[in-house]
């Protein structure tokens, strides 16, 4: 419908400034080129169509549209029942696209719903034009769709600092995490691997290296997980950590020392975000963290160091929502 203009009117209080946005923005993507806009921001142009959104319960939902075609108007019903646990703004664009279909001039088989004779229909439109005499819609029989499906899925990259050993410079590393959260429920699934080492080798010559995989569960403590929000986590960690030293003992044919060992622990973390754009996030997180044992670092027999079983690390990064 290029050129076309739906006006949406909307039978309920209380609705936030960011659901709106939702049923406009969604409506204008499924209604193929045309325009959608609430009531109350209309101008004078005529609409293609009208759409009169009703929630008659909490978790109930409906969604009429009357739509022009030449001599006469047609109306077309769908209605929705939610879960508890939907989350309003998914409830909202749901709505938004079944407008946007609904509003097509030919829509696709059991979308419109047939017109009953009833003697005269109420009057929800308010300050919004009506298309012109018409007759009400009657409701459907089928079971709508739910109108969320599958978990949602988000990828970070951040930058993590702490410190190192007990003493010297402070540890750097790069991570990558995958976030999966279920439908329905505050909770999610994190998985994370990071490389870290020294900013520099310490006055030893030593260089020590981190490498992490981690997994565990989340709950968002406010907001919701596509939005900004702040997050508790805590997660099983499993780490290997080698450490090398370039000094050299009076043999200058001798190699530097190494060694390795594997560490298991958990963490926890207390994480926040922002969106910056739709999809789009800064983050940061305050983490503590409790492993299998405390290693200590010696060159050539001599203690230079150690890593304590206990330690607290901070990150910063982006993270971008993929479905």
């Amino acid at each position: 419908m290029p050129g076309a203009l739906i006006v949406i009117e909307l039978s309920a209080p209380n609705v936030s400034d960011d659901a709106l946005a939702v049923l406009v923005s969604s409506c204008s993507r499924a209604a193929r080129g045309a325009e959608c806009v609430l009531a109350k921001n209309a101008a004078d142009e005529s609409p293609t169509a009208v759409a009169i959104v009703s929630l008659p319960s909490e978790d109930k939902a409906r969604v009429e549209v009357g739509v022009r075609q030449g001599e006469h108007d047609s109306w077309r019903t769908k209605d929705f029942a939610f879960l508890a646990s939907d989350d309003a703004l998914d409830r909202f664009r749901a709505l938004g696209f079944a407008i946007g279909t609904l509003a097509e001039s030919n829509p696709a088989p059991g979308a419109e719903a047939p017109a009953a004779n009833t003697p005269e229909r109420p009057a929800a439109i308010g300050p919004v034009r009506a298309l012109g005499p018409v007759a009400p819609p009657a409701p459907t029989a089928a079971r709508p769709p739910k109108p969320i499906s599958g978990p949602k899925l988000f990828v970070a990259a951040r930058g993590v600092v702490g410190p190192g050993l007990d003493s010297g410079p402070w540890r750097i590393a790069g991570e990558l995490g995958l976030e999966v959260a279920p439908p329905h429920v505050p909770l999610y699934f994190a998985f994370a691997g990071s490389a870290a080492t020294l900013i520099a080798r310490d006055a030893n010559g030593v260089a020590a290296r981190w490498l992490d995989v981690s997994a565990g569960p989340g709950v968002e403590l406010l907001g919701s997980i596509d939005h900004s929000g702040l997050a508790l986590g805590a997660s099983f960690l499993v780490e290997r950590f080698d450490v090398s030293a370039s000094t050299i003992d009076e043999n200058p044919n001798s190699s530097p020392s190494a060694d390795s060992r594997w560490l298991f622990g958990v963490e926890g973390a207390l994480a926040g975000r922002v969106e910056v754009v739709q999809d789009l996030f800064l983050t940061a997180d305050v983490r503590a963290a409790g492993l299998s044992a405390q290693t200590d670092v010696k060159v050539y027999g001599e203690p230079v160091g150690s890593a304590s079983s206990f330690r607290y690390l901070s990150s910063f990064g982006i993270r971008v929502r993929l479905r």
